[in-house]
């Protein structure tokens, strides 16, 4: 998740859900009652309670969303080979993309197959 302040709020909200079920000693039956009865008022489904489970392994940071996806990375595209791909393409607006990569290839200022 990008805004670290609303995954902590997250994990906040969600930690005040699970304490009653992190009680050392706790019944299993009386867990399962418990978890029927927070989801009732709460609103997560009986499924979604044992997701939250992963505070006993990762404590508060498991509880926090998830991020999807794979990882940004730091640049897709060196900004040297765009500011040279913008100049081409404004000597001729036409030139397509492949045409701008292949030019930059032909001339020696990217290797082949570096961008695609």
């Amino acid at each position: 998740m990008k805004d670290q302040t609303k995954a902590e709020a997250l994990a906040a909200e969600r930690m005040q859900l699970l304490a009653p079920l992190l009680a050392d000693g706790l019944d299993p039956a009386k867990a399962r009652e418990m978890k029927t009865k927070i989801c009732e008022q709460t609103g997560p489904s009986e499924r979604t309670l044992p997701v939250y489970g992963s505070y006993r392994s990762e404590g508060f940071t498991g509880l926090k969303p998830k991020s999807k996806g794979r990882p940004p990375s730091d640049e897709a595209i060196p900004a040297d080979f765009l500011e040279q791909a913008i100049l081409l393409r404004r000597e001729i607006p036409g030139r397509s993309v492949a045409q701008l990569i292949q030019i930059l290839e032909w001339e020696g200022r990217i290797a082949p197959g570096q961008v695609k």
